[in-house]
């Protein structure tokens, strides 16, 4: 009897790949190449009461992010897959890249040799209507500063997707010197805000 495969969350999923997974065990593992990535696991809770300066806002409005920062070449694929994004890959001897789309965004891999990718998921509810748009920013609690990236605008309520950072960008989404903001129509400099965790992992990835 066969078995029918099951999808994964993608919560689930962004929980496996943060984790840091080995695919490739046993004998296997002994035929094949392993990449070992830095990586970061990326995490905020957005609140009305962290925007600076303060802001009108519904009592109950709040954000989460979560995201997997990493550079690896071959291994952003898969991790890209386990993170809910499609593998498009071109025609045979067509001479096209293999792309990598993700809420919209679509990106050439393997990419430039030392790139970072950002894979993230945001999630909000009880805003004062939709968010406009979503930004990183570069500045500790209590201190604000102009957007150094763009996650998404508009977002969704639940929105994911990648992005390609350069090691500069990479290197200034430390821990606690940097942001997520959220911007709706009635607060467009921001209506939630949550500081970014950086956690240190290590992912292997069998090629």
């Amino acid at each position: 009897m066969t078995k029918k495969s099951k999808l994964v969350p993608f919560g689930a999923a962004l929980a496996i790949a943060v984790t840091g997974i080995v695919v490739a065990a046993g004998a296997a593992a002994a035929t094949r190449a392993e990449i070992h990535a830095s990586a970061y696991r990326l995490t905020a809770t957005l609140t009305p009461g962290q925007e600076v300066p303060a802001v009108q806002a519904p009592a109950g409005a709040v954000g989460h992010f979560h995201g997997v920062l990493f550079m690896s070449g071959i291994g952003a694929a898969r991790v890209g897959v386990l993170a809910g994004c499609k593998v498009v890959v071109a025609p045979r001897r067509s001479g096209l890249p293999t792309k990598l789309s993700c809420g919209g965004t679509i990106v050439t891999l393997p990419g430039a040799p030392g790139q970072w990718r950002l894979f993230w998921h945001l999630s909000y509810s009880g805003l004062s209507g939709p968010a406009t748009a979503a930004d990183i920013h570069v500045a500790p609690v209590g201190h604000s500063a102009p957007p150094m990236l763009t996650i998404c605008g508009p977002c969704a309520s639940i929105s994911h997707g990648m992005l390609a950072l350069s090691g500069t960008q990479a290197s200034s989404i430390g821990n606690g010197s940097s942001y997520v903001n959220v911007d709706t129509a009635r607060n467009p400099s921001g209506e939630i805000r949550g500081q970014i965790t950086r956690t240190p992992i290590g992912i292997a990835i069998g090629r």
